[in-house]
């Protein structure tokens, strides 16, 4: 009883001393509201301070509304009156704020007070021209598919479906060129803007999204302000940084150790002097994912004997999920490990914390080939036939040669 009381103790304590901190370091905020064409009704305020959402709601009385809070940096948050035309993302600062909008047409909404939503509304200004052309081809798809669905008369639809299809590929294909366009425009910004809060939120988007190198995302994070490396995103950025260089081709892959599917403790180092390892995350839900594994069974028939392993790293948050996958797919004959089962619990609480804790993956399916001195040779993100033939090739250089 003793034990249980100090131990309860020490982590209230714990829980106390965290929160004192972080309402050490906040400061208030106050965001004074009006809406045109609504006197009545409620409002939800959405926003992340720390590592908890919060939820405020607050009623609208003769159009008029007011939040009050604590955040201790410039904060995304969602505005939202009940449905998507009455929903907007703002940036909150520890300031006083103002916002008008109108029913309907929340998106259009004037701010002042926040520097940060200042600086987005000119990033947005930057980027919609591009938005616009994709918005033309987007609603003529609607439109379109929206007749097919009316129309009584077959011939029509051929070719209607055939307008639809031809509309679908330009539109994916114009879609990926201004996506390249807009990359470039916050790149712009985030170089012209080193003192702004939004460029460090924007940067942490072009790393994790690996639209920039590992050396042109050290070369941007290091002319930021100090302020911008300590704030959350900043942290952010140094983790993705740090676990990037652990995946540098060329470099020792970093040591784990796990739990698999049948209970079966498995480490990397393990392997290390003999067998070449394919670190192969994915998940259940993951369609490319799951189109990989026919090939990848045929690699693992080829190789095993000489001394190919595969390493399936999960990343279903839903283990029945999972566990379904693998016996679909009959690859139960390689070591299977899940990471995210208890990611909803938060980071601390994922399994198999070494792998999580230091190799960056932030889209799947990712193969990482490690050879027999564990050193990483190859990695690889998507799947395409490409990439079929691109890890043949650094297998025969290993096992045929």
């Amino acid at each position: 009883m003793k034990t249980f009381l100090c131990t309860f103790l020490v982590i209230l304590i714990l829980i106390c001393s965290c929160t004192s901190q972080v309402d050490k370091n906040s400061k208030k905020f106050t965001l004074q509201g009006e809406i045109k064409g609504q006197d009545t009704g409620k409002v939800i305020l959405r926003y992340m301070p720390n590592e908890t959402n919060i939820y405020d709601t607050v009623k609208i009385i003769n159009g008029k509304f007011v939040f009050m809070g604590k955040i201790i940096e410039p904060t995304r948050a969602e505005l939202n009156g009940g449905n998507e035309l009455n929903r907007v993302f703002v940036y909150l600062e520890p300031s006083k704020m103002n916002i008008s909008l109108s029913k309907d047409k929340f998106s259009e909404c004037k701010m002042t007070g926040s520097k940060t939503q200042n600086d987005f509304d000119l990033l947005n200004k930057m980027e919609k021209p591009f938005y616009e052309r994709t918005s033309i081809l987007r609603d003529q798809y609607i439109i379109i598919t929206d007749s097919i669905k009316n129309s009584k008369n077959n011939s029509a639809k051929i070719i209607l479906e055939k307008k639809a299809k031809e509309i679908e590929k330009l539109w994916s294909q114009i879609g990926k060129e201004i996506g390249k366009e807009i990359d470039s425009i916050q790149i712009k910004f985030v170089l012209e803007n080193l003192k702004s809060f939004l460029t460090v939120v924007q940067l942490n988007m072009l790393e994790a999204n690996e639209v920039i190198s590992l050396d042109t995302a050290k070369s941007f994070f290091n002319r930021l302000d100090n302020s911008l490396k300590k704030s959350r995103y900043g942290k952010f950025i140094a983790e993705d940084i740090r676990k990037k260089e652990n995946i540098r081709i060329g470099n020792q892959a970093p040591d784990f150790k796990a739990i698999d599917l049948n209970q079966q403790t498995v480490t990397l180092s393990q392997f290390k002097g003999e067998s070449a390892v394919l670190l192969d995350f994915w998940a259940s839900w993951c369609v490319p994912c799951r189109q990989s594994i026919p090939h990848l069974k045929t690699l693992y028939k080829k190789y095993h004997s000489k001394g190919f392993e595969v390493i399936a790293v999960s990343e279903d948050i839903n283990r029945k999920a999972w566990i379904e996958a693998v016996k679909q797919d009959s690859t139960g004959l390689w070591y299977q490990i899940p990471i995210a089962e208890k990611y909803a619990a938060g980071p601390s609480q994922i399994t198999n914390n070494d792998i999580y804790q230091n190799y960056f993956v932030q889209a799947i399916p990712v193969t990482i080939l490690i050879n027999k001195n564990g050193k990483i040779i190859y990695r690889h993100v998507g799947y395409s036939k490409e990439s079929e033939e691109l890890l043949d090739k650094q297998l025969s250089q290993i096992f045929d040669k």
